[in-house]
């Protein structure tokens, strides 16, 4: 039964792992439903602005965007707002958002795993389509890259010493460059290491204000327009992903040419930017963007004004209805497969209970509930108060995007399986039978593994597999990998825990002298009983 029991735990170690580490991926649609339908496009307005610059702070919070020499100057010059990012608050996936006007949910741009070439309408794909050209500048983030690199005219990115500034400025220098889009990176790099309430991290953002301003020395606020936000926040311990407001609110400070200083400009989406970039230079909206245009701020006469707001409302009705019907479709699908995956779950379950107690009553497992309530709760308990205390949350944002997005995840499941090794042995080492002991140790293993594996099953049959047209909230994100490594670092324990136990059996069932002592041991303790009882 031990053997058997090992050989499972590993299977099951194998599995869970393979799951874990196809999750984030699996979130990701290449393309999207809405990438099925020709773009909503319309009659373009004036031009009013020779050129936008579009600049996307990497990670930057709200308020750590102020206090800053250039973005200060910037909003005297203009004017200040907050905007909304979109969840998942993750770089690529608003990176897109930005320039294509279709929030993550939509796009199918989930995390930073997605590397394809994007299916939908972009903002650099309509003023390539009016003859004019747009530019991408980065530091250390060649997102953009991955996912438009064909719908640029030129591509910037070096990480050393000067690279952005250097870059910029000749991205800058070309006259025929209408939209640059640029993205210094230094601000998140310092947020996943040192945390969103670090030293280190405000010392980041003023460092790339202070390469903003070497940058843009060419710019013209009576001829260009400069639009500087970001796509996401940092958590005070550094991560981000879920819904939290530190994470979704960023700045928003548009100055120059075509703006209204004096505006008061509303609620903001970062899915309203590429539609506002379109107007500023003449150009249609993306025709796949679900956000509007902030004409409030825009300096165009009436009648200018009236056909964007209509053009808005057509495009935006128009795909919301596609993606809506995509939804309703998927939606009947996934019933159907949920449906299944329970009555598969049900029965491999019952299959288990029926195997246990079969085992039970041969002798193969020897239910010592003192043993259970020890060891048992061991791991969850270690893994799941890790992962709050020093995750930060149960959301999205505790994956902390260091090299690997399960790194936290993989680290708690460690420490927790040497916690539960250290619980099994610890309710076992009075054990002197050895049948008796490995008995209790099959029993252990396996009511473990049941405990590990049934919340992660029902959390599979829940919310399936790809494709994933619906996004699971910030919470559930996060617990559907983080069940996954739990089993499969449980399992892993598991199946060390046995394989040790397995050795101990036949080291000391073949070994005179150990057989010699627990004889002796078992006699002692049948005495001091009898002695007891007299």
């Amino acid at each position: 039964m031990a053997l058997v029991l090992t050989v499972i735990a590993a299977a099951v170690a194998l599995l869970a792992w393979g799951a874990a580490s196809r999750y984030l991926s699996e979130l990701n649609i290449t393309k999207p439903a809405i990438a099925d339908h020709d773009p909503v496009l319309s009659a373009p307005t004036p031009r009013i602005s020779r050129r936008v610059i579009l600049v996307i702070v990497d990670g930057l919070r709200l308020e750590d965007s102020f206090g800053r020499a250039t973005l200060d100057r910037l909003r005297r010059a203009g004017l200040d707002a907050i905007a909304t990012s979109h969840y998942p608050s993750i770089s690529r996936p608003n990176h897109a958002t930005i320039v294509t006007g279709v929030p993550p949910l939509v796009s199918g741009i989930r995390n930073n795993t997605f590397r394809s070439q994007v299916a939908i309408d972009s903002i650099m794909d309509r003023v390539r389509a009016a003859g004019l050209h747009a530019s991408y500048v980065a530091d250390d983030s060649p997102s953009l890259g991955y996912l438009f690199g064909g719908d640029f005219s030129s591509l910037y990115y070096g990480r050393w010493p000067g690279a952005f500034v250097k870059s910029t400025q000749l991205a800058m220098g070309d006259p025929s460059n209408s939209l640059l889009v640029l993205i210094p990176g230094m601000v998140d790099v310092a947020g996943h290491e040192y945390g969103g309430d670090s030293d280190e991290y405000r010392q980041a953002a003023d460092d790339v204000d202070a390469q903003l301003g070497d940058s843009l020395r060419l710019l013209d606020l009576q001829a260009d327009t400069i639009i500087v936000t970001a796509d996401h926040g940092h958590t005070d311990k550094g991560g981000h992903g879920g819904e939290e407001d530190v994470v979704m609110q960023v700045p928003l400070i548009i100055a120059g040419a075509g703006i209204r200083s004096d505006a008061l400009l509303g609620s903001a989406e970062l899915i309203d930017l590429a539609p506002t970039v379109a107007a500023l230079l003449g150009v249609p909206a993306p025709g796949h963007a679900l956000g509007r245009t902030l004409t409030e701020v825009l300096d165009l006469p009436p009648q200018h004004v009236r056909a964007l707001r209509a053009a808005d409302t057509t495009r935006i009705r128009t795909n919301a209805d596609r993606y809506d019907e995509s939804l309703r479709a998927r939606r009947v699908e996934t019933t159907k497969e949920n449906r299944s995956r329970f009555i598969l779950l049900a029965g491999l379950l019952i299959l288990g209970l029926g195997a246990l107690e079969i085992s039970r009553r041969a002798g193969a497992l020897h239910i010592d509930w003192r043993v259970l309530v020890i060891a048992v709760p061991a791991y969850p308990l270690c893994y799941y108060g890790l992962l709050d205390v020093l995750g930060q949350s149960l959301s999205f944002s505790a994956l902390q995007d260091k090299g690997s997005e399960m790194s936290s995840l993989q680290r708690f499941g460690l420490i927790a399986t040497m916690v539960q090794l250290l619980a099994g042995w610890l309710a076992l080492r009075g054990r002197i039978v050895l049948r008796d002991r490995l008995a209790s140790a099959n029993a252990l293993v396996a009511t473990g593994l049941l405990v590990a594996w049934i919340p992660a099953a029902l959390l599979w049959a829940s919310f399936g597999t790809a494709p994933h047209v619906e996004m699971p909230s910030s919470r559930v994100a996060l617990l559907i990998p983080a069940n996954y490594i739990a089993v499969a670092t449980y399992a892993v324990g598991a199946t060390i825990f046995l394989t040790l136990e397995i050795v101990v059996f036949f080291a000391r069932a073949v070994d005179p002298r150990i057989r010699l002592r627990r004889l002796e041991r078992a006699a002692a303790k049948e005495r001091r009983r009898l002695e007891k009882g007299e």
